[in-house]
């Protein structure tokens, strides 16, 4: 990775009303690349046991559309970019950067998805504050066009 390089600054987030299958309504995931700004429906992770949401899930699918989307526009433009993705979950930067370990094997799955998503990208990872996240700012105006999509825990 070089040094200093000029970075694109991207936004991921996710949510998930309540955590529980039984208090229904839809996990959201964002994200924001310069004007480029996406909310979708994050689906209930399939298990052999069942499904599950948390808003771990929700959040590392919010890092997956983006990452998704960095590796379009990468294609696209042809000429590698360097990116500065930021989060409000510390569980999930911490993973990315190898500070902490991924316990879960859901959780296994979703992070070996965004490793190989970002693989040959120039990529820093940076925790931010909820009030800076301009992804969560994006949720928190789709929540209160549709109040059943919260942030809460």
């Amino acid at each position: 990775m070089s040094r200093n390089p000029t970075r694109i600054v991207c936004y991921f987030d996710g949510a998930c009303p309540r955590n529980q299958a039984s208090m229904k309504g839809p996990m959201k995931a964002a994200y924001v690349v310069g004007d480029i700004e996406l909310v979708r429906d994050v689906p209930d992770f399939k298990t052999a046991t069942g499904s599950l949401r948390s808003n771990n899930i929700a959040e590392y699918q919010g890092l997956i559309f983006l990452l998704k989307q960095l590796r379009q526009k990468e294609t696209q433009r042809g000429v590698p970019a360097h990116y500065l993705i930021n989060g409000d979950s510390e569980l999930v930067i911490r993973q990315m950067r190898g500070e902490y370990r991924v316990k879960q094997l859901h959780l296994q799955q979703l992070h070996a998805e965004a490793i190989r998503l970002g693989t040959g990208l120039d990529l820093e990872f940076r925790w931010i504050p909820r009030d800076q996240n301009r992804a969560g700012h994006l949720l928190e105006s789709k929540r209160a066009k549709r109040p059943e999509a919260t942030r809460e825990n």
